[in-house]
This record gives C-alpha cells, structure tokens and sequence, in this order.
C-alpha cells in the first residue's frame, strides 16, 4: 500500500515540476523577443482585439465592408456575414479533441486532454459577433497600417483550403452560431493556441515573444516587445 502511495506522490511530483518548468521557460520565451515578419508601414495603426480565458486567446476582427465582401462566401454556410447586428468576427485555432468540447474550464476532460499534449488535428473556430469591447477579457491592439489584412491573410491560410474546398465540422458549435473548420498545422503542447496567436501578430507586423504557449507569456511578450500596441 505505501509503495503505491509512493508512486503515487512521485508520479504527480514529476508532474507538477514539468508543468512549473513549462511556465517558467514560457515566461522566458516571452522575454526573448521575436520580431515581425514586416516592417512597420506608414500610416493609421488599425485596433483589433485579443480575446482571452486563462488558456486561450482569440483575435477578434471588427467587421467592415470590405470584411463582409472577403467572407461572403461563408453566407451559404449559414454564417451572418451580412447581419447588420454583426460588429465582430472572432478566430481562434486549436485542438480537434479539445477545442470543440472544451467550451468552459468545467469541461475539460482527461483524453481530450491528453490528446492535445500529445498531439492532434488542429481548427479553427469563427464566431460572428456584437460589440465584445467593453469585455474584461478584450485587450486593445493596434496593428500598423496594412495589419488587419495581413492577418486575415494568415487566418484564411489557417483553414484548410478555406478559399476554395473549406470543410466545416458539422455539430461542433458551442451554441454561439460559431463554427469550426479543418484547419492546417498541428496541435501539440509545445504549439499550443497561444503560439499561433503570436505568429499571427509577428504577421500583421508586430513584435512578440518568441515562444508564448500561455496567456499570460502571450500579453507579457506584447508589453515587453510592442508596448505602444497592446491598450490594457
């Protein structure tokens, strides 16, 4: 019995000392920086938003014209796109297996769990949406000029096959009128959403962490290495 209580206390002391050097190497990789993949072009800065929980992040994209005129394709999928209610376009990427159950911390379960430490299929999740800026998780980013397109650029090449063959998963909706798409790339604990959200912003021209799997190292690399961006 105490051999197994040993085991026991030994499994989960192994445990919890890969899960502190995770957060402290994340906390270093996001004081390492990783710089933008363009330079800073002349002209207005243009907001977005990051949409946060204490796992994920979000982008969400304020809708204009020429957003409705990008997607909407999507109309015929049933998505809003052309809802004079609809302010937001909110894109997020992650695992098949935990992204599409995982709606609140309350579901998080072991396999699908599991299967996105390990490895697994990536999505992406679109929701249309109202004004989410008055949201306590909505942090104000500005992006340089020609931003937002640059990102929307690297959200579509995101999805696979989104401009022609996209593949929505049917019955996957949280209940919000999201959506969620085959998506390209592989999920796994050392390419979590987080990092995706920082390539995506390297992209749109700002300058990040250079590996920010969690939240916190996420909007710790923005303040660190795009301060002016990043409107708390």
């Amino acid at each position: 019995m105490w051999r197994i209580l040993r085991l026991i206390a030994g499994t989960l002391g192994v445990l919890a000392l890969v899960v502190f050097v995770y957060l402290v190497a994340s906390v270093a990789g996001a004081i390492y920086p990783g710089h933008a993949d363009s330079g800073r072009a002349p002209g207005n800065t243009e907001r977005i938003y990051l949409l946060t929980t204490l796992l994920h992040a979000d982008f969400a994209i304020p809708v204009d014209d020429a957003v409705r005129d990008r997607f909407a394709h999507l109309a015929a999928d049933g998505i809003p796109i052309f809802n004079p209610n609809l302010k937001f376009l909110v894109f997020g990427w992650g695992s098949h297996a935990f992204y599409t159950t995982a709606r609140n911390l309350t579901d998080i379960r072991p396999g699908p769990t599991f299967t996105a430490v390990t490895g697994d299929n990536s999505v992406v999740r679109m929701v249309p949406a109202g004004d989410i800026t008055g949201l306590e998780n909505a942090f104000a980013v500005d992006l340089p000029a020609g931003g937002t397109e640059r990102l929307l650029d690297f959200i579509e090449d995101s999805i696979a096959g989104f401009r022609n063959n996209h593949e929505i998963l049917p019955g996957k909706g949280l209940g919000t009128g999201d959506v969620f798409f085959v998506a390209n790339g592989g999920f796994h604990i050392f390419r979590p959403c987080n990092i995706w959200a920082a390539d995506g912003l390297r992209v749109a021209g700002l300058n990040t962490g250079k590996w920010t799997p969690t939240t916190h190292s996420l909007l710790l690399g923005l303040r660190l290495h795009s301060p002016q961006a990043l409107q708390d």
